[in-house]
């Protein structure tokens, strides 16, 4: 079982690796569709890149997501320890649900 202290670590270590890994993204946002073209379909090389980039991407959000989760319920379990009691009201966990 992770500390808080642990879970905060993890956090932060994904939050770093998508940063990394987000500057592709951030290169393409600046080229033109024909740049995009040339530089990721004219090699297979190149379509292998961006997959992977997207696929590493997707994986590290979701792990992300996964310990923001663990984090709020490690935060729970907190709180009840410090009440000295497992029926405490109003504490509860709100998932994620982001609308904008």
């Amino acid at each position: 079982m992770d500390t808080i202290g642990g879970l905060f670590d993890k956090l932060a270590t994904v939050d770093l690796k998508m940063w990394n890994n987000q500057e592709l993204l951030y290169e393409i946002r600046r080229m033109t569709f024909d740049e995009f073209k040339d530089k990721y379909f004219k090699s297979e090389d190149g379509a292998e890149r961006l997959w992977a980039c997207l696929k590493k991407a997707c994986d590290l959000n979701v792990q992300r997501n996964e310990l923001i989760d663990e984090v709020d319920q490690k935060l729970v379990e907190l709180c009840r320890k410090v009440m000295a009691r497992d029926d405490v009201e109003g504490i509860f966990v709100q998932r994620k649900h982001k609308t904008y």
